[in-house]
């Protein structure tokens, strides 16, 4: 039998995951609130957990409860902006979704 030993660390993991990284855009780690609209109603508030110039991941309470597509109404403390938005995955209390334009500050 022919043993072969594996080096395994923190760094040989994050590259790892690096590699596997599909986004396009670097993201932002972030904790603006925001809302969930559809329909001109507010569905649900959420937290925006990271962002990027072509996405963002959101916390919600129960992710299986919203539609495909909404707007997201960011709020700061400055300014609102509503973003059309497109969910690309859900899972654990979580959505990551694309912009689907720039939006417009309210």
């Amino acid at each position: 039998m022919n043993r072969q030993i594996v080096h395994v660390s923190a760094w040989s993991a994050a590259a790892d995951a690096r590699r596997h990284n599909r986004r396009k855009a670097k993201r932002f780690p972030t904790s603006q609130r925001a809302w969930i609209v559809s329909g001109g109603e507010k569905l649900c508030f959420c937290e925006i957990v990271d962002m990027s110039g072509t996405g963002a991941q959101i916390k919600v309470v129960r992710e299986d409860r919203f539609p495909e597509e909404f707007n997201l109404l960011i709020v700061t403390d400055t300014y609102m902006k509503s973003v059309p938005v497109a969910v690309r995955w859900r899972g654990g209390g979580r959505m990551g979704v694309f912009f689907r334009s720039l939006g417009v500050v309210l």
